[in-house]
C-alpha cells in the first residue's frame, strides 16, 4: 500500500478556517473555567453579528480591488474567487443566475435559518441536557460529511468516485462505533434513561443534517446563481440576527448576562473577541465552500478532534464512568477520531491511497494522466515532423541520383 500527501491549490483558505475556529475554541476554553460562561444564548446574535461584519469588510475590500483594476483586461480574482462584473454578466449568458431574485433571497434566508437552528441545537440546547459526554457531539461531526455528500449527489447532481464511497463507508462505520460505545459506557439510572439518550442523539443528527443543508445551499448559490460569497454571508448574518431576536422571549437570555455583572470587563472582552473570530471563521468558511466543496468545509470542522479530545479529557472531566476516568473509553474514541480525520482527508484528496483503485479518479492521478497524454501527443507530433523530414530528404536524394 502506498500513501501520498497531496497539497491542493489554495489550501491556505481551509487552513485559515481551521485556524480561526481553533482560536475561537481557545477563547471558549478560557471563558468556561474563568467566568463559568457556558452555552449562553448570547452567543447566537454575536455569531451573526460577526458574519455581518466579516461579509461587509471583505465585500468592500473586494470591490476596491475590482475598481483599482478596471483598466486591466485580464480576469480578476480575489482570494482565488473569480470576480464577475455586471457588464460581463449581461454580455455572457453563462453567468446568468439560474433563479430569480426572490428565490435567491429565500434560499439565503433558508440557509440562515438552518444555521440558526443548528447553532441553537448544538451549542445551547444539547449542552444543557448533559446526558452524553461533553465531546459526544463534536465526535459525531463526521455525519455532516455523509449528509453533505448525499446532498452533493442528489441535490447538486455532482458525482462521487470510488475513494469517496469507501471513505464515507469507513467514516459511517466509525460513527456507529462511537454511538455504540457511548451507550455501552454511559451508566443508566432513574434520572437518565435510554430514551433520553436517544433524544439527545436525534438532536445531534438533526443538527448535522442542518449543517450539510446549509453548506449545500451556499454551494448552490455560489455555483448556479453566481452569488458573491461575501454578499451571501452578509445577508445570512442579517437574517440570522433577526431570527435571534426570538431568544429574547426566553427568560434564560437575560439571566445569562445578569450572572456576570461583577466581571463585565472580562466578559465584554471575551464576547467581542468571540464575535470578531466568528466573523473571520465564517469568511473563510464560505471561501472554502466556494473553492472546494461542502465536504471539505465539514472536514475542517472535525479534523482537529484528536486534539480537542485531550482538552475534554484533561480539563472538562470528560470520559468518566461512575466518577472515574476510563482510559479505554478515551483511547478507543481517540483512535476512531484519528481514523475519521484521515478518511475525511482521503475523501477530499488531501491524502491519496494507492490500493483498491482508490487513486484512479483523484485530481492528482487525473492531472498525471493528462500531462502524460500531452507529452505523448507532443512526441507524436515531433515524430510526424521527423518522418516528413525523412521523406523529404529521401525524395531529394532520389532526385539527385536521377540527375547523376
Amino acid at each position: 500500500m502506498c500513501i501520498k500527501f497531496a497539497c491542493r491549490r489554495n489550501l491556505i483558505y481551509p487552513a485559515q478556517y481551521i485556524l480561526w475556529g481553533f482560536i475561537r475554541e481557545l477563547i471558549n476554553m478560557a471563558i468556561v473555567p474563568i467566568l463559568n460562561f457556558f452555552c449562553s444564548y448570547i452567543y447566537m446574535p454575536l455569531m451573526f453579528l460577526g458574519q455581518i461584519l466579516g461579509g461587509v469588510i471583505f465585500y468592500l475590500y473586494e470591490k476596491r480591488i475590482m475598481s483599482s483594476k478596471k483598466e486591466e483586461k485580464e480576469e480578476k480574482y480575489f482570494m482565488a474567487i473569480k470576480l464577475i462584473e455586471n457588464e460581463k454578466d449581461q454580455e455572457n449568458d453563462y453567468f446568468v443566475p439560474l433563479d430569480n431574485k426572490i428565490r435567491i433571497i429565500f434560499l439565503i434566508f433558508l440557509s440562515a435559518f438552518c444555521n440558526a437552528v443548528q447553532f441553537l441545537l448544538t451549542h445551547i440546547i444539547y449542552p444543557r441536557h448533559k446526558l452524553f459526554s461533553i465531546s459526544f457531539c463534536p465526535r459525531l461531526y463526521g455525519f455532516s460529511t455523509i449528509f453533505a455528500a448525499f446532498f452533493y449527489v442528489y441535490a447538486l447532481k455532482l458525482p462521487i468516485y470510488r475513494h469517496n464511497q469507501i471513505s464515507l463507508a469507513i467514516i459511517g462505520l466509525c460513527l456507529i462505533v462511537v454511538i455504540i460505545l457511548e451507550f455501552y459506557f454511559k451508566p443508566m439510572d432513574s434520572l437518565v434513561t435510554k430514551i433520553d439518550l436517544f433524544k439527545s442523539l436525534v438532536i445531534i443528527i438533526i443538527s448535522q443534517i442542518l449543517i450539510a443543508c446549509k453548506d449545500s445551499l451556499e454551494k448552490y448559490l455560489f455555483e448556479y446563481d453566481f452569488m458573491d460569497p461575501f454578499i451571501v454571508l452578509m445577508y445570512e448574518g442579517i437574517f440570522g440576527f433577526l431570527l435571534s431576536f426570538f431568544l429574547f422571549f426566553d427568560e434564560n437570555y437575560v439571566k445569562d448576562v445578569k450572572k456576570y455583572e461583577n466581571n463585565k470587563v472580562a466578559l465584554a472582552f471575551s464576547l467581542i473577541s468571540y464575535m470578531i473570530l466568528s466573523g473571520g471563521k465564517n469568511v473563510f468558511r464560505v471561501v472554502t465552500n466556494k473553492i472546494y466543496s461542502p465536504m471539505t468545509k465539514t472536514l475542517s470542522d472535525y479534523i482537529l478532534n484528536p486534539i480537542y479530545l485531550w482538552y475534554y479529557y484533561g480539563a472538562r472531566d470528560d470520559f468518566k464512568i461512575n466518577g472515574n476516568f476510563n482510559i479505554w473509553f478515551f483511547s478507543i474514541n481517540f483512535v476512531i477520531s484519528i481514523i475519521i480525520s484521515i478518511f475525511g482527508c482521503v475523501y477530499n484528496e488531501f491524502i491519496i491511497l494507492f490500493f483498491c483503485k482508490m487513486e484512479h479518479d483523484t485530481h492528482y492521478q487525473i492531472s498525471r494522466r493528462s500531462n502524460a497524454m500531452n507529452e505523448l501527443s507532443e512526441i507524436s507530433i515531433f515524430d510526424d515532423e521527423d518522418e516528413e523530414d525523412d521523406e523529404t530528404e529521401s525524395t531529394l536524394s532520389a532526385n539527385s541520383r536521377k540527375q547523376i
